[in-house]
């Protein structure tokens, strides 16, 4: 047996996606290129982006494609503070961020910035009421997540779009990069002028991600040259980078709703069955991504569990994603956050599915889970 839980991370690139990169890689024209080759590279990478619009829920603004979803989030960050720097020195976020995000306000704040970071109820969600008020005539930039890669919480974006709106300086950035393709994304009929996406969250390679820039918005670059992308991402495109992104942003959008509803249909199997264990404890954000689950085991190492779960074939990762730095582990930040206890924190594992996922490999997981956290918590010595 081996179930790959842990979709979250990365997905495995998807037949149809492999199958398109071979077949464009004899399109090898570099798109700037006034010639023949050069316009059929065009064609496709102009095909790529209404393609990603589309799945966005949008008719104008700029599709930036990027080198992943890091750059897509520092991009915006950076390319907004350095444009628009002079009306007001205030940044907001919340404090269970990704790393791309977090560390790049951190960045900012060591440069002389003010950074409000909003902290999450206990279940893991961030109210859009605790985010506007943090919100001052000063503040220049909002970003924060759709879904959070930890818990699945599903931030309420659209509310803080519609709050902003009586702060006219301030920039709303919305990092996606687990929300495109699984969740209900309509930017649109939304007041977002940013929202970043990633091509290996759902079934294209990895190093292929994008910026989607409102109409009629400037933001500097981080990368100088050709001026390609915009100005916003200058260097010879990855075409069949982008071409394998768009393959797999189309598969998964143009099934978001019905496999949107069969995979809240499996998260809330494995949850019941889980939670049956008389220690399970799960994290179940008032709104939450039908693809991630986040359950504790108190008493136990979550990576200890993880290592056991993989001579069970099953790949899942701990709700902390540790980092080792100076020869010690950090706990996760978000858990943390939301104010959980020690052992509730280091025995988290994050379950992510995909759209391809089985009710089997579901009922097989929930097995495996229960098997080995039954025999450590037996070989630790700690009673049921």
């Amino acid at each position: 047996m081996e179930i790959y839980l842990d979709n979250a991370a990365t997905t495995p690139v998807l037949p149809e996606v492999r199958q398109a990169l071979i077949e464009i890689l004899d399109i090898y024209g570099n798109p700037s290129s006034l010639h023949e080759h050069g316009a059929k590279a065009q064609r496709v990478l102009d095909q790529a982006r209404t393609l990603v619009q589309r799945g966005l829920g949008v008719k104008t603004g700029k599709i930036v494609f990027t080198g992943g979803g890091t750059e897509a989030n520092n991009t915006a960050i950076f390319g907004t503070v350095a444009r628009h720097g002079r009306r007001g020195r205030h940044l907001v976020t919340t404090a269970i961020e990704h790393p791309s995000v977090l560390e790049a306000f951190r960045v900012l704040e060591r440069q002389g910035w003010s950074v409000t970071y909003v902290s999450p109820q206990s279940d893991g969600f961030v109210e859009s009421s605790d985010i506007l008020s943090a919100v001052t005539a000063d503040t220049v930039l909002v970003s924060m997540m759709h879904v959070n890669n930890e818990t699945g919480a599903i931030l309420p974006i659209e509310e803080v779009a519609e709050g902003l709106k009586v702060f006219p300086k301030a920039l709303l950035h919305v990092d996606g990069i687990q929300g495109f393709g699984k969740v209900k994304t309509n930017l649109q009929s939304h007041n977002i002028h940013m929202y970043s996406v990633s091509g290996h969250k759902l079934g294209a390679p990895k190093g292929i991600g994008a910026l989607y820039v409102r109409a009629g918005l400037d933001i500097d670059p981080l990368l100088y040259g050709g001026g390609q992308e915009f100005g916003l991402r200058s260097g010879t495109e990855n075409i069949p980078g982008i071409h394998a992104f768009a393959v797999a942003a189309k598969l998964a959008c143009d099934v978001q709703t019905e496999q949107e509803t069969r995979a809240s249909n499996l998260r809330v199997l494995l949850r019941d069955r889980l939670q049956a264990h008389p220690r399970c404890i799960v994290h179940e954000p008032r709104r939450v991504s039908p693809y991630i689950l986040s359950v504790a085991f108190p008493g136990l190492k979550g990576e200890v569990l993880v290592h056991a779960l993989e001579m069970e074939g099953l790949y899942v990762s701990t709700g902390s994603a540790c980092s080792t730095k100076g020869g010690r582990v950090a706990a996760s930040h978000v858990l943390k956050a939301m104010n959980l206890p020690d052992d509730e924190i280091t025995g988290t594992l994050r379950v992510s599915l995909a759209r391809w996922t089985t009710e089997s490999e579901v009922l097989d997981a929930a097995c495996a889970i229960l098997k080995q956290v039954d025999w450590l918590y037996e070989v630790g010595g700690i009673h049921r």
